[in-house]
Order: C-alpha cells, then structure tokens, then sequence
C-alpha cells in the first residue's frame, strides 16, 4: 500500500505544478507592463527598449530572454548586455556601452571604440578631443564591422601615449602610417610634427617628454617643426620638410 500512496503523491504534486505553470502563463498579473534599461550613457533608454521588439502585455515568462539579448547586443554602440524578468510583471536590460576612443572623420565625426568597433556618428559631445585616426574611410566601414589588426592598434597606442605629453596633450593629435611602415603625428593644429617608430612606442614618448619642455619654450625660427623620436636614445628636430637636425 505505501508504495501506492507515495506514486499517488507524486503524481498528485505533478498535477498541482502543472496548474501552477499554466496560471502563471495565463495570468494578467504575469503581463509584460515595463522594460527598465540600466548602464545606458550616450543612448537613449528608449532606442533600447525598441530594440527589444516586446510588445507590451506579452506573458513575462513566454520573453525568449537570450533573443532579446541578442538584439539589444546588435546595436554597434552595446559592448555586452544581460536581460532579466522582474516578477512580476517587469523585464530589465542592463548594458554597457561602449566609448569612442578616436575618429576615423572629423566633420562630421565618425568614431570607433578601443577595441577597433566602428561606432559610427556620435551620439553626443565627447569629453576633450578625440585624436584622429587617417588611413580609413568612413564610407567604406559600416557601424558594428572591425578595424582591429596591428595598423589600427600602432596608431591606437601612439596617439594615447604621446598624448600624456606635457604641451601636447591640450591638443588635438592626428596620426597616419607612412609607406616606410612609420607613424607621423600631428600636434598643436600641425605645429609640431612627431615621427616615431611603431615598434617602442613607450621608450619614444619618454624621450620626448624630456626635450618637449625645452623645445616649445625655445623654438626654432622654422612656423613648424618635426621631431623625429626614431632614433634610438635621441630625439632630432628638424624645419617640417628640410634635411638635417641636431641632438635633443
């Protein structure tokens, strides 16, 4: 007899949950009435909650949770995002966005992030000025596709650490790679024209903060100058387009 009446329990159990799921995929109380957006900076939490493609009063348990993930995630500007139910009747996304790093185009901006996204026009005014990355064309680069490879990344690491140099760094930087496979920076509206190598980015910055002090409170009679920080333990500084040099 036991053995009978434990088999009744379970299936009776079995009865009472299949009552329990279908009241709550039935119930009005379970009805998608608000979809809350967290971590958004530069995009609209309504833009997010589009992307989300959930009509209002949808059953919160039949939300297909990784799917609507996956088009918040499309958007090029989402670097990753995460979707859960709030009980009752609740759907919340957060994300993390992400931040433009440099412009491929000035006028009008056209950005990418740090690890090489193309983000496209920006959504609002960055802090500062964002350096600029020649070489690509925006018109050939779609939001969302990948620049990444070691030319983006050279000219990625260069702008960011000759960047910090005092003198320099209240500037806007520009930089491009040379067919000799180099890197030339333009700094204060092209005033100062940097030449370095790709490889030893750090070692090249540092020689340039010793000198750069001295430079710019003692310029050369030259409207424009070039410092070639190519040459190892050195820096020479040369009139933009003439030859010769001395020792910094």
């Amino acid at each position: 007899m036991r053995p009978a009446i434990g088999l009744l329990v379970f299936v009776e159990i079995l009865l009472l949950g299949g009552h329990a799921v279908r009241w709550a995929r039935t119930s009005p109380r379970f009805a998608l009435s608000e979809v809350v957006v967290e971590g958004h900076r530069a995009l609209d939490a309504r833009d997010i909650v589009r992307l989300t493609a959930l009509p209002l009063g949808l059953n919160i348990f039949d939300v297909d949770l990784e799917q609507v993930r996956s088009r918040v995630a499309a958007n090029p500007w989402v670097r990753q995002a995460s979707v859960r139910r709030q009980l009752p009747h609740a759907l919340r996304v957060e994300i993390e966005e992400r931040r433009p790093a440099a412009l491929f185009r000035r006028d009008p901006p056209f950005a990418v992030d740090a690890e090489g996204v193309v983000l496209g026009a920006l959504l609002d005014k960055p802090q500062g000025c964002l350096p600029l990355l020649e070489g690509f064309d925006p018109q050939q680069l779609s939001p969302g596709s990948s620049v990444w490879g070691p030319g983006f990344e050279a000219q990625l690491a260069a702008v960011r650490r000759f960047s910090l140099t005092p003198g320099i760094r209240d500037g806007c930087l520009s930089v491009r790679r040379t067919e000799e496979g180099r890197l030339r920076l333009r700094a204060l509206d092209g005033k100062i024209e940097l030449l370095a190598s790709e490889d030893g980015i750090e070692a090249q910055a540092a020689r340039l903060r010793a000198v750069v002090q001295h430079i710019l409170r003692e310029p050369p009679a030259s409207a424009r100058i070039e410092l070639d920080l190519t040459f190892p333990g050195r820096v020479v500084v040369r009139p933009t387009g003439q030859d010769g040099g001395s020792k910094g």
